[in-house]
Formats: C-alpha cells, sequence, structure tokens
C-alpha cells in the first residue's frame, strides 16, 4: 500500500516529535546514574520516586459532546465505558498507550491512545523525606475515536496534539521501603487534525498519585497508582469538539 503523506502528515509529524522526546527527558537524577554526582547519595534518594515504573490498569472514561447539536454528526463518537491502559515511567519521560472497544466493553466505539511526554522539576523545597516540586512538560499525544456504526464523510476522530504544562508535585517518604508522591499539572496546547496542521485548541489537566513499596522481591517493587485526567478539545470542526474526563486505577512494578 503506498503510503500518503498529505493524508497522513498529521502523525508522521507527532510520531517524529514523540521520538525526539527521549534526548529532552534526560534530567539531573538520569545524569547522576551516568555521572556520579553525589557519591555518598544514591540517585532514588536524591529523588524519593523509583528510577523506573511499569504500569497496567483499568480506566473508565466519559467522552462527551461539546459542539452544536444540530450538527449531522453531533455526538457519533461519544461514549462511556473502560480502557485499558499501560504506561510507562522514568526520570524526565512518561509514555502511555490505551484501548478501547468491543473487549472492553464499548459495543459501538473502538478507541486508541498513545502519548508521551518530558517532564523537568524545578525544586523548591529538597529535604531526605520530602520534596516539593514544580513539573513543567512537553507532551505529545495521539487520540482516536471509531464509530463502527459508520458516520458520514470521515468515520473517525483523529487529533494529534501538542501541549506544555506546569504545575506542582509532592514527593515524601512515610517509612524505609514506603513512598509517595503526587501531582497536579495544566497542559494547554494545539490540536491537530486529520490531513491538517492545526485543527484547534486543547486544554488538559492531569493529577495522579502514586504509592511505592520498595524491594518487595530483591531491588524489584510494587506500586499502585490513582489517575485523574480532564481533556476538552476545541477544534475548528464543530462535530469534534469533546470532553474527555478520565479515572485509572493502575497496579505495577518498580525497578
Amino acid at each position: 500500500m503506498k503510503y500518503n503523506f498529505r493524508e497522513n502528515r498529521t502523525y508522521s509529524v507527532l510520531l517524529l516529535f514523540i521520538s525526539l522526546l527521549m534526548p529532552l527527558s534526560i534530567t539531573e537524577e538520569a545524569r547522576a546514574q551516568m555521572f556520579s554526582v553525589e557519591e555518598n547519595e544514591p540517585v532514588r534518594e536524591r529523588s524519593l520516586i523509583p528510577p523506573n515504573a511499569v504500569y497496567l490498569g483499568l480506566e473508565p472514561v466519559e467522552f462527551t459532546y461539546q459542539g452544536d447539536v444540530s450538527d449531522a454528526n453531533s455526538g457519533a463518537y461519544a461514549f462511556d465505558g473502560p480502557l485499558l491502559r499501560m504506561r510507562f515511567e522514568t526520570y524526565g519521560f512518561e509514555a502511555y498507550i490505551g484501548v478501547g472497544g468491543r473487549l472492553t466493553g464499548i459495543d459501538d466505539i473502538g478507541y486508541f491512545d498513545a502519548g508521551a511526554k518530558a517532564v523537568r522539576g524545578l525544586r523548591l523545597v529538597r529535604q531526605p523525606g520530602f520534596q516539593f516540586q514544580i513539573p513543567l512538560q512537553i507532551k505529545s499525544s495521539i487520540n482516536t475515536v471509531t464509530n463502527n456504526q459508520g458516520v458520514a464523510g470521515d468515520a473517525q476522530f483523529r487529533q494529534g496534539t501538542l501541549e506544555f504544562g506546569a504545575g506542582a508535585q509532592v514527593n515524601a517518604r512515610l517509612g524505609q521501603q514506603v513512598r509517595i508522591s503526587a501531582a497536579a499539572i495544566p497542559n494547554y496546547g494545539f490540536s491537530f487534525a486529520t490531513g491538517g496542521i492545526f485543527g484547534g485548541q486543547i486544554y488538559e489537566l492531569e493529577t495522579k498519585s502514586r504509592l511505592y513499596v520498595d524491594r518487595v522481591f530483591g531491588d524489584v517493587g510494587i506500586t499502585a497508582g490513582w489517575d485523574y485526567g480532564f481533556k476538552r478539545f476545541d477544534v475548528e470542526e464543530n462535530e469534534f469538539d469533546y470532553n474527555l474526563r478520565s479515572y485509572s486505577f493502575i497496579i505495577g512494578i518498580t525497578f
């Protein structure tokens, strides 16, 4: 099949951008793993966050229409149901993927998203068992919703995003092997419509909390989290104006 760059340039640009996020995400903690900055202070003690974590969980989602109700396709992509969510988190870099459809109990809708972000934390308070910082991030994502019953014209909601955010994060140690983290980050950016350059604006709020229990199986720990997200797509075509609310319950391992 011949690749049509014009029709897929949004995804081409976004995937290229995501691939460039990894080098940008090398933070002070990541460099400390390559170059000994404070030899007497382990990296995980300096950050209060485990170096790497992998999560899997269930994410109930509400995708609601906010555009003109007189539009022929108004609400065609709306749904309410769970997604399967996978996440990878490491120093300065996070990536995620989510899928939903018949497999997760959503009969008429197919859903897919993927994204990555580079994060840099500006520490305001740094104590042995407590840290407060301002996370600064740049994020790119792809959201696709398909109506399996067929929609007039384009049968998919396809939006890519480029966002920038800043917020607040707290890390704390509760015991020798127990740590917690909580963060809230508002984001603003641009939405890329399929086949175009700029489709509109994107507003997003991310909140997350994590519980870490260290060294449960050797150097491997366990972790659990709860995330809340709100994303508003305000694009040129009214039929694609939607709000996305999500609630994630995830568990994983640290290493």
